[in-house]
């Protein structure tokens, strides 16, 4: 399971969403489509759940192409202190 440490906090704006640690102080802004990941990881789902629902959004892509961005995102994520799994 994906999620946002308890010191990270999520909110959409109009034009993407912000992901903020209160602990140090670091800010992320995603644009539209990480927002939706953003979104998703919010709301419990998986990284399958996820994969899955991009195949869904952008099915001319390969799902290689899609598994392989959705990765690098979520270990930039990861690598920021901004999502945990498990």
């Amino acid at each position: 399971m994906l999620r946002f440490p308890k010191n990270v906090v999520f909110r959409e704006e109009p034009d993407g969403g912000l992901l903020f640690n209160v602990d140090t102080g670091d800010m992320r802004f995603v644009e539209a489509l990480a927002c939706s990941i953003c979104r998703m990881i919010d709301g419990g789902c998986s990284r399958a759940g996820i994969l899955s629902e991009l195949a869904k959004r952008y099915p001319g892509q390969p799902a290689a192409t899609l598994e392989s961005d959705l990765d690098e995102f979520l270990g930039q994520l990861r690598e920021s202190r901004m999502l945990v799994s498990g």
